[in-house]
């Protein structure tokens, strides 16, 4: 969570894109909106290993169906 510039306020949040050309002027940034003191700026949004990764998305969802796969197999198996 980013902190104010203005006030160093740290109760910001993500405020919406007032435009497509907006958007396009700030890349790799998000737009803030300070609570405290109502000022908007930009931050860098926030990077991370799992956010946004296709991979770790496909990992995950492969492995969720293997589990489930698995749950009902040894259910009809048992019966």
């Amino acid at each position: 969570m980013p902190t104010c510039p203005r006030c160093d306020g740290t109760d910001c949040r993500q405020s919406p894109w007032r435009s497509e050309d907006e958007r396009r002027t700030h890349p790799g940034e998000l737009a803030w909106r300070c609570m405290s003191c109502v000022h908007r700026f930009y931050s860098p949004a926030p990077k991370g290993v799992l956010r946004n990764n296709p991979l770790f998305a496909a990992i995950g969802g492969s492995t969720f169906l293997v589990v489930v796969a698995v749950v009902v197999i040894l259910w009809v198996w048992k019966s």
